[in-house]
C-alpha cells in the first residue's frame, strides 16, 4: 500500500483522510488494502490522514494481526475506549472517506454498517464515499497482472473454441449432449490450463439463453440438439495470487449458416452494434480525458433502445474485472447503479450488451483495458456474427 500516493490523492480531493472500518472481515476492501488474513473478528479502524502517519485502532486480542500494517497502532478492549480513541483520531478531521455510498447507489462499496456511520458522524466528521480511492488504489492492474490477464484471455478464447468443438463432435455422431455437460467440459479445460474460476460457466440453449444468469445443473439441464442457438459465458484466471480474470460470452448455432433464423441474426447484429458503440465511446472519452462508466452504459443502451429492444436489455453494460471476476473498480453502469467513477489507466472491465427474449437470448462480451495509449480490447477477435457449427 503506497501511503504517499494515497495522501496525494486525498489532498487532490480535499479530503482530511480515509477511514477503513471493519468488523468480522466484512469490509473486503479494507482486508485487501491492509493485507489482513486469518481470524479477524473484532472491530477495527484504520485511518490514513492527508498528512502524517496512519493510525490503526484495533482490539487488544488482535494486535498481532496488524503487526505489518504501516503507522501507529492503538489498542482497546471495551467499546467506550474504542469510541474515545476514535474521537481523538478524528479530531479536527472534517471530511472523511469511507466504504459507503449515498443512498446505496454503489452497493459494491457499501461495506460499512449504518451504526458505524452514525458513530463516525457523532465525532463531528462528515463522510463521503471512498469509491474513487478504491478505484485508484485497489482496482488498477500492475504490469504483472496485465500480463497474466492477457494469458488468461488467450486461454479462455481457446477453451471457448474447444467447447463449441465438443458440442459439434457430439452432435455429429448423433450423441446427446446437455448444457450441464458443456459447462463441466469447460471447467475441466480451465483446470487443464492451470486456471481457476468462480462459479460454473453458463451454457444456455434457446430460451435458457434468454436468462442472463442461467445455471445448468446435473438435475436441471436441457439437451442441445441440431438447429438451436447456444450461448456460452465463461471466465477464468491463471492460478496465481496476481491472476486476473478474463470473461467472455459467445453465441453459436448448431446448424449451418443458412439455417440460422433471420430474427436471431438481427438480434445479434443489434447487440454487436451496441458493443462496438460502447468501445467507440470509450475511445472518444479517453481522448477527451474523462471516461465514466455511466456514460459508456448510456451510449451502449441507446443503440438497443433505438432498435426497439431497450426493455429486453435488463442488466448493466459491464463490470470491473480484477483478481475477482466482478471487481471493485468502476462498472459500466447507469441502469442498476449510477456509476460515476472515473475509468483510469490500468482498469479492466467487460462490455457485454445482451437482448433477452422469451424464445432465445444473445449476449456478446469482451474485455477492455485502459492503457496509456487508450482502450485495448484484450479478447480479440470480436464476434461479428452467430457462429454456425456445421
Amino acid at each position: 500500500m503506497n501511503i504517499d500516493a494515497i495522501q496525494n490523492k486525498l489532498k487532490e480531493k480535499k479530503l482530511d483522510g480515509w477511514l477503513m472500518a471493519d468488523f468480522h472481515a466484512r469490509n473486503e476492501i479494507a482486508m485487501k488494502m491492509l493485507d489482513l488474513t486469518g481470524l479477524v473478528t473484532r472491530r477495527s479502524f484504520y485511518f490514513i490522514p492527508s498528512e502524517g502517519k496512519p493510525i490503526g485502532l484495533v482490539h487488544a486480542i488482535e494486535r498481532d494481526k496488524f503487526e505489518n500494517v504501516q503507522g501507529d497502532i492503538i489498542t482497546y478492549s471495551g467499546y467506550l475506549k474504542l469510541e474515545e480513541h476514535l474521537k481523538e483520531i478524528l479530531n479536527d478531521k472534517f471530511l472523511i472517506a469511507m466504504e459507503y455510498t449515498e443512498k446505496g447507489r454503489l452497493p459494491y462499496l457499501g461495506m460499512v454498517d449504518a451504526g458505524t456511520i452514525e458513530l463516525v458522524r457523532s465525532t463531528g466528521s462528515e463522510i463521503v464515499s471512498s469509491a474513487d480511492l478504491v478505484a485508484s488504489f485497489q482496482a488498477r492492474l500492475t504490469p504483472e497482472q496485465i500480463k497474466l490477464h492477457h494469458q488468461a484471455a488467450k486461454n479462455i478464447l481457446e477453451i471457448k473454441d474447444k467447447a463449441f468443438g465438443f458440442i459439434k463432435e457430439r452432435l455429429s455422431i448423433n450423441e446427446p449432449v446437455t448444457e450441464y455437460e458443456v459447462s463441466q467440459f469447460i471447467l475441466k479445460k480451465i483446470d487443464e490450463y492451470n486456471m481457476v474460476t468462480e462459479h460454473s460457466p453458463i451454457c444456455g440453449v434457446n430460451s435458457n439463453a434468454g436468462n442472463p444468469h442461467y445455471e445448468p445443473t446435473k438435475s436441471h439441464t436441457a439437451t442441445i440438439e441440431k438447429g438451436q442457438l447456444v450461448l456460452i459465458d465463461l471466465w477464468g484466471k491463471i492460478d496465481d495470487e496476481n491472476g486476473i480474470f478474463s470473461d467472455i460470452t459467445w453465441v453459436c448455432f448448431t446448424g449451418t449458416k443458412e439455417q440460422i433464423p433471420d430474427k436471431c441474426n438481427k438480434i445479434f447484429a443489434i447487440a454487436a452494434q451496441a458493443r462496438d458503440k460502447a468501445v467507440a465511446t470509450v475511445k472518444e472519452k479517453f481522448n477527451s480525458g474523462l471516461i465514466l462508466g455511466c456514460d459508456i452504459d448510456d451510449a451502449c443502451r441507446k443503440v438497443i433502445a433505438d432498435s426497439g429492444y431497450g426493455e429486453y436489455f435488463i442488466h448493466r453494460t459491464g463490470h470491473s474485472i480484477t483478481t475477482d471476476v466482478h471487481g471493485v473498480g468502476p462498472n459500466v453502469d447507469n441502469l442498476e447503479t449510477e456509476d460515476k467513477r472515473v475509468l483510469q489507466e490500468g482498469h479492466l472491465f467487460s462490455i457485454e450488451p445482451g437482448i433477452y427474449l422469451d424464445d432465445f437470448g444473445v449476449r456478446t462480451e469482451i474485455d477492455v483495458l485502459i492503457t496509456p495509449d487508450g482502450p485495448e480490447i484484450t479478447t480479440l477477435p470480436l464476434q461479428t456474427e452467430i457462429i454456425p457449427l456445421f
